[in-house]
């Protein structure tokens, strides 16, 4: 004797377990999703925190190229053959980044984080040291003792392994 609805039913059970098989791997992806966005932001913050120290090098290279004369500007760097390349803020969807200033008044002197926007406003104010990053979301890790990627700073004379200075923040006229 034949079953005629055999095939059927066997067609009708491997639905149901690839539907269930989906539906697992499904759970298991959005269980594992913020893991894998957690990593992806560390290793963002380590695409930072090299590509900032290459701009620092870069200027460094740049005095040494020109004693005594800093540069006016992030492109003179690259032009220079002082940076392999321009590198865009990792922590941001602009390319730009903050800038860096070392100012001297009263016989003082001090750091000015100046955001690209008024960077051509600034520039014969001080001295170009460094860059940052423009992001102010917070940070998975502590460097130097801040925890916002804005307050990240790379600049010319830094100890690694002392706390930030403090630094102040140019908003404009």
């Amino acid at each position: 004797m034949t079953r005629p609805n055999s095939a059927t039913g066997e067609r009708g059970f491997l639905l149901i377990t690839v539907v269930v098989a989906v539906a697992v791997l499904s759970v298991m992806m959005m269980v594992s999703l913020p893991v894998i966005e957690t990593q992806l932001q560390r290793d963002l913050e380590e695409e930072l925190l090299f590509r900032g120290r290459q701009y620092v090098r870069a200027i460094e290279l740049y005095l040494q190229k020109h004693p005594n004369l800093y540069p006016r500007n992030l492109e003179i760097l690259f032009l220079e053959k002082c940076l392999r390349r321009p590198y865009k803020d990792p922590m941001t969807t602009e390319e730009k980044w903050d800038l860096v200033y070392q100012t001297s008044g009263a016989g003082k002197q001090s750091l000015i984080i100046v955001p690209s926007q008024f960077a051509g406003e600034f520039a014969n104010r001080g001295f170009l040291v460094g860059v940052c990053s423009s992001s102010p979301e917070a940070s998975f890790r502590e460097y130097r003792g801040k925890k916002k990627y804005n307050e990240w700073a790379f600049f010319v004379g830094a100890k690694e392994e002392t706390e930030m200075p403090e630094i102040q923040v140019y908003t404009g006229k």
